[in-house]
């Protein structure tokens, strides 16, 4: 990837997976939800160079696992997780694409 794409692939990463995912955090901090808050910083912790692609990658596929893990979600936490995955889905595909 040339430093061009990169830093575009960084930004996109940023934008649509980083950011929402710090919303969600902060979200989980307020509804006192420690577990999935422990869970969705992980993810950030993975996140913390969006330049490395197999980083991203294993990010997206822990994200996939957050249906499995036994939370409880409040409704705003659902439709924040569904755009989540919508993104992380679609940013996986481009990354897979040639």
């Amino acid at each position: 990837m040339s430093g061009e794409q990169s830093g575009a692939f960084a930004q996109i990463v940023e934008q649509d997976l980083v950011e929402p995912i710090k919303d969600l955090c902060a979200l989980f901090e307020a509804q006192q939800a420690q577990a999935e808050f422990a869970f969705f910083s992980n993810l950030l912790f993975h996140l913390r160079d969006p330049d490395d692609e197999a980083s991203v990658l294993f990010a997206v596929i822990e994200l996939s696992k957050c249906a499995f893990l036994g939370f409880v979600y409040s409704e705003e936490a659902k439709l924040r997780i569904d755009l989540l995955l919508e993104r992380a889905i679609t940013l996986s595909h481009t990354m897979s694409a040639n």
